[in-house]
This record gives C-alpha cells, sequence and structure tokens, in this order.
C-alpha cells in the first residue's frame, strides 16, 4: 500500500501568520503517520498572488514535512479564475509561483500502476496562454495504461455538475464539462479538489468520484457561503493507494485551533460574493 497525505487551504504568511501554528501541528500529524507522499493542494500561502514574502515564507515551510511533497496553487497563491476578480491570475502570479515552488501542474509516474496528475485550478476557463498549453498538458497525461487521480485546488462545482457558473467557488461549465469529459473517457477513478474547506466524498458511477478535502487554517459559515454539500472540519486526508485500488479518509487533526474566518472581521481577507 501507497500512502498519499493531502493538505489543503493552510493560508501561512508572514504579514498575517494567524494560521502558522495550524500548519505545524498537522504537519506534524502527517510526520507521524509516516506517507509515503504528500501533495499540498493549494492556498498554501497567505497571500502569495501578491506578495514574495509569503511565497518565500511558504516554500520554507515546506521543509517541515519529512515526505516528499507535490504543490498545487490555489486562488490565493496565483490569483483567481474571474477576469473581474481584484486579483485575477495572470502572467505576473504564476511566474512568481513557477519561480518559488516550481511548476504550477505536474504528472508523478514513482507510484508502480498509477499516475498522478495535478492541475492548475487557477486558470480553467480564463483564456490565458497558459490554459490552453495545460489542457494539451491533461490530454496527453491521460494517455496511460496507468490508473490515474487527479488533484486541483477549485471543486468542479458545488451542488451539481450542471449548475451555472460561479466562478471565485467553483470551476466554470466550460472548463467543468470538459475535464469531466476528458476524465470520465479516459477512466479517471478520482478527483480530489480543496478551497472549501469542507469534507465531501462523492462517489459517481458515471465518472470520476470527487472528493473535497478539509483545510487546515479556518473554517467558514454558512450564512457567509452559497449553498453547498460536504461537512465542517478541520483537518488533512490520506488517500491510500493499493494494486486493488484506492481508499481516502478524513482526518480530524487533533490540535487544530477551530478558527472561523467570520470572527476576523474582514481583517484578513475581505469576504467575496456568495
Amino acid at each position: 500500500m501507497t500512502r498519499i497525505a493531502v493538505i489543503a487551504d493552510t493560508h501561512i504568511g508572514v504579514s498575517k501568520p494567524n494560521f502558522v501554528d495550524n500548519w505545524r501541528r498537522a504537519a506534524q500529524r502527517v510526520n507521524d503517520r509516516r506517507p509515503d507522499l504528500t501533495v499540498i493542494l493549494g492556498d498554501l500561502t497567505f497571500d502569495g498572488a501578491n506578495s514574495d514574502a509569503d511565497c518565500a515564507f511558504a516554500r520554507e515551510a515546506l521543509a517541515d514535512l519529512k515526505s516528499p511533497c507535490l504543490v498545487l496553487p490555489g486562488n490565493h497563491d496565483v490569483g483567481d479564475t474571474d477576469r473581474g476578480s481584484r486579483q485575477p491570475a495572470n502572467a505576473e502570479r504564476l511566474a512568481r509561483w513557477v519561480r518559488t515552488f516550481g511548476a504550477d501542474r505536474w504528472v508523478s509516474d514513482e507510484i508502480d500502476g498509477w499516475r498522478l496528475i495535478g492541475l492548475n485550478a487557477q486558470i480553467l476557463g480564463t483564456g490565458l496562454p497558459e490554459e490552453i498549453e495545460q489542457w494539451r498538458f491533461l490530454e496527453q497525461a491521460l494517455v496511460t495504461d496507468r490508473r490515474t487521480i487527479v488533484f486541483t485546488h477549485q471543486p468542479l462545482f458545488l451542488e451539481h455538475r450542471r449548475e451555472g457558473d460561479r466562478p471565485y467557488w467553483a470551476s466554470v461549465a466550460t472548463a467543468r464539462h470538459r475535464l469531466l469529459e476528458l476524465t470520465t473517457r479516459a477512466g479517471t477513478l478520482a478527483i480530489l479538489s480543496a478551497h472549501m474547506h469542507r469534507a465531501l466524498s462523492a462517489v459517481s458511477s458515471d465518472g470520476p468520484a470527487l472528493f473535497w478535502v478539509p483545510a487546515t487554517s479556518f473554517l467558514t459559515r454558512d450564512t457567509s457561503m452559497p449553498p453547498q454539500n460536504g461537512a465542517e472540519m478541520l483537518g488533512v486526508t490520506y488517500l491510500d493507494l493499493t494494486d486493488d485500488g484506492f481508499s481516502v479518509a478524513f482526518d480530524p487533526a487533533p490540535g487544530l485551533e477551530p478558527f472561523y474566518i467570520e470572527d476576523f472581521n474582514g481583517t484578513l481577507y475581505p469576504a467575496p460574493s456568495k
């Protein structure tokens, strides 16, 4: 069996280090479980989309993990898919990520019989040249006789796959349908995403199983969020791969302080639109 730890939405940085202690507790929890690999599923930084210092801090913090590590960006790392956002993903923000953390997408064939594919969710549906390159990358990555699992920060949808666009919260419909079509045709077993700070397992009979992994940083109250599924929890996630298949388990990681972002009254992040 191969065990992969998945850590998401840590939101660590130097200007506002409110969630750094939770990162350190989560990293120690993961180290105690001795996974073969750790995947960071986006929003590693507090404000890496605008701050070199936050990126540098987060890059150094990865040394807290004893296992090999693969990292993907989230909206607070490289910006939003929404072209009208106050911080849209763009070439400058993407270049900052690549300088600090390496590629914003990856393929890993280190586990016998399995292929792990990491995608940058923050460029899906943007029309950026990097999005066009990433679709080509994905199409090529899915051509394999290995079993595939896809990782991406932003979920494909909140309630159902035919819902309208919610550009801050989930993939826009055009990208959602294309990604589901490609992965379903390729027989991808699962897509793991983050961003919602909730835990969710959604097994599908007509495509990949979909999972939301919990955050380590903070929770959100339903009154400030759009309608959504999943369970409120802080923690880390373990993906176990065997010759027979895979399993996903959510670990509520004792010791994580249960912050609610609303209690900071907008002093950390401005409230997004529901």
